[in-house]
């Protein structure tokens, strides 16, 4: 399969369902043979403090995507808005900047990627 999809997730605790499915979803292209990654953008960052809590019902599931290395990325500026910085040093993600403080797009698309935001 040579289908290559970034999910760039905005959606932060506000829309659990939105973090499930850009999980889910990334995992279904990965296992079909596809290239799959997640961005955490806008609010999503939120999320890190929370899957942080081995408890959270979705913390077996973000070290399972953390696992299967299709986390691409948090945005540096929005994880800094949303005090979640070190949290994201702490899970071993990398840190985006290179859009003006946010993440850029064109180094995916340059590469293939199709954008899917959530």
């Amino acid at each position: 399969m040579s289908v290559r999809i970034v999910f760039v997730l905005f959606a932060g605790p506000e829309m659990p369902c939105k973090l499930q499915h850009a999980f889910l979803f990334a995992r279904d292209v990965a296992q079909k043979g596809g290239n799959a990654k997640i961005v955490f953008e806008g609010n999503s960052p939120k999320w890190l403090t929370e899957l942080a809590n081995p408890q959270h019902k979705m913390a077996k599931l973000f070290d399972l995507v953390k696992q299967e290395g299709l986390i691409a990325g948090v945005c540096q500026a929005c994880a800094t808005m949303h005090n979640a910085l070190e949290v994201a040093r702490a899970h071993g993600l990398p840190l985006l900047s290179d859009a003006f403080g946010h993440v850029s797009l064109v180094p995916f698309m340059e590469q293939g990627y199709s954008i899917v935001t959530l």
